[in-house]
């Protein structure tokens, strides 16, 4: 049973503080999950004792970008806070949480600490802040903070902005990376696939050419493999029944019967046709 001196907004506080504190856990499985995913290169480890500028520093850009967005927000929200009595929030975003990328993950809990930042700005200026539209635009919030009075609370609302534009960017760059990747993958499976059927056609050839028909080989099965991927049915059954489509019966190639007698002709070319399509039938590689 809970007790009745409890205050419910610590106890909320505290829930929400382990949950994010959970969240920011998985954080670097996410991380290795999206490297893994991208097949990207291990990330160079930050020095152990690596100072807070030292780890913004080794940030990709737009990482830094947002983080110093969030800093200034955040910073500001603290100031507020202090000057009004209010109790500063817990903020959670450290730089090495955005090293060496940035993940949803991270953009859903910069989202969270964003919100208890604008919770001290309905305290601590309900009027102003009330005036703004609860689905503002961009635009329409850097003109609220143009047409500030109060410096401190125009450095807030520039700076959620900031943080908006740097967040953006950041998914900009994942999906950018999301879909070097695919092409990369495209191009591999491409690739593997041209190797495969070169392969398998230099064995084929090497079949054929085995049995010294009178046809090139090479061209027969060449030939064969551009139409079949068109029509792999039609192709096949084309190449069975007249492989003569596919690269001429050279009958001049074709050995005389009969101790040279008989000269070879058309007809032995038809003939020669119908045997090599009766080969290919029955042909396994």
């Amino acid at each position: 049973m809970s007790n009745s001196n409890e205050n419910p907004d610590k106890e909320f506080s505290d829930l929400l503080d382990n949950f994010i504190q959970a969240e920011l856990a998985n954080i670097d499985d996410e991380k290795e999950k999206n490297r893994t995913m991208l097949d990207e290169p291990e990330p160079k480890p930050l020095a152990p004792n690596a100072s807070k500028a030292e780890v913004v520093d080794s940030l990709e850009l737009s990482e830094q970008k947002l983080y110093n967005a969030y800093c200034d927000f955040t910073n500001t929200i603290t100031q507020i806070a202090t000057d009004k009595n209010l109790t500063p929030p817990t903020f959670h975003i450290s730089p090495e949480n955005l090293y060496p990328k940035y993940t949803q993950s991270l953009g859903c809990i910069i989202n969270v600490d964003v919100l208890q930042g604008w919770d001290i700005l309905f305290e601590a200026y309900p009027e102003e802040v009330g005036k703004i539209a609860p689905n503002a635009s961009d635009e329409e919030l850097l003109d609220f903070a143009e047409d500030c009075t109060d410096e401190i609370l125009q450095m807030a609302v520039v700076s959620y902005v900031e943080i908006l534009f740097e967040i953006e960017g950041c998914e900009i760059a994942f999906e950018k990376r999301f879909l070097e990747f695919e092409h990369r993958k495209i191009e591999e499976e491409i690739l593997n696939e041209h190797r495969l059927r070169a392969e398998i056609a230099q064995k084929y050839i090497q079949k054929i050419q085995k049995k010294q028909f009178p046809i090139n080989a090479e061209r027969l099965v060449n030939n064969y493999f551009k139409v079949a991927e068109k029509d792999p049915e039609g192709s096949f059954e084309a190449l069975c029944n007249n492989p003569a489509i596919f690269a001429p019966i050279e009958v001049d190639k074709i050995k005389p019967r009969f101790f040279g007698l008989i000269k070879p002709s058309p007809l032995s070319g038809m003939v020669m046709n119908s045997k090599i399509g009766e080969f290919l039938r029955k042909l396994k590689i």
